[in-house]
């Protein structure tokens, strides 16, 4: 389904040195990995072939070999959609309302098809089934990720759940003393550096209650403290796009998440969502 040159650009802040050579050496010849092994790679990139290998494991692949695969995948698929893609460029303060409009409409389009080709369905399965399981869900998340947070908590009252959510990092942080066995946090922050969210997330690991994150896909301090980890992707944007854009893809695979709990106990969720809407209908004109 794609994802691998996306995994490429998303890994380079935590790439080591000699796995950068090797990644900029890929992105910059991207063609010739039809014609690599592991040998040749390491030679142009003045590494070892353990790095090569080392650097395809570190994507989530077996070696070098699915990993090329992968990538030569992932290029015929882009040269065959180069006529179907509009001609995108970053949004100008210029910009007639139509060519932003296009250009917002592209990069929301962009964000969630590409969190669609790196998500990890195993991920979301593990963490349908701790949410459908859990006592409580305990949601962290700030900025433009608490309004995604503020969604999924009507979404999951919806179907009965016992949810609670609070911004103010010191009632977080009294919640955490409460929590147990049997609880969860589910935590959204596109950047994983949230620093307040952080230290919460702490205290309730200290409770040993189980941790989800969603977040971006390069690996970042929230994501690597987690248990479950769902990741979102986001093209880099000028100015507030990319916070617009992170929002869209969050939403995206809360959705699926919240699609997800329904088919786990359909019953009830027909028989719970049914009643909100027949209460809500009393209050139409």
């Amino acid at each position: 389904m794609g994802g691998t040159l996306i995994k490429l650009k998303e890994y380079q802040e935590s790439f080591t040195k000699n796995e950068k050579k090797i990644s900029n050496f890929l992105l910059g010849n991207i063609e010739e990995i039809k014609v690599l092994n592991t040998y040749d790679l390491a030679s142009k990139c003045d590494v070892s072939q353990a790095s090569v290998v080392r650097f395809a494991k570190k994507l989530g692949f077996k070696g070098f070999p699915e990993f090329k695969i992968a990538l030569a995948g992932d290029i015929a698929m882009k040269n065959s959609e180069k006529n179907i893609h509009i001609i995108y460029d970053e949004i100008k303060f210029d910009d007639a309302t139509e060519i932003l409009a296009r250009k917002v409409v592209y990069e929301n389009i962009k964000s969630v098809e590409d969190t669609y080709k790196i998500l990890n369905f195993e991920q979301v399965e593990k963490a349908a089934e701790v949410i459908h399981n859990a006592n409580r869900i305990f949601i962290l998340g700030a900025g433009f990720s608490g309004i995604v947070a503020r969604d999924f908590q009507y979404k999951l009252w919806e179907l009965g759940k016992n949810v609670i959510f609070e911004t103010d990092q010191h009632i977080q942080l009294t919640n955490a003393s409460t929590a147990g066995e049997g609880d969860v946090v589910f935590v959204i922050s596109y950047s994983g550096q949230t620093l307040d969210i952080y230290q919460s997330i702490l205290e309730f690991k200290e409770k040993d209650v189980k941790v989800i994150t969603l977040t971006k896909f390069a690996s970042n301090p929230i994501k690597d403290i987690g248990d479950i980890a769902l990741s979102t992707i986001v093209e880099k944007s000028n100015l507030r796009s990319t916070s617009l854009s992170s929002r869209m893809a969050q939403l995206t695979v809360i959705d699926i998440l919240y699609i997800k709990l329904i088919q786990m106990d359909r019953e009830k969720a027909e028989k719970l969502i049914g009643s909100a809407v027949e209460s809500v209908k009393k209050f139409k004109m």
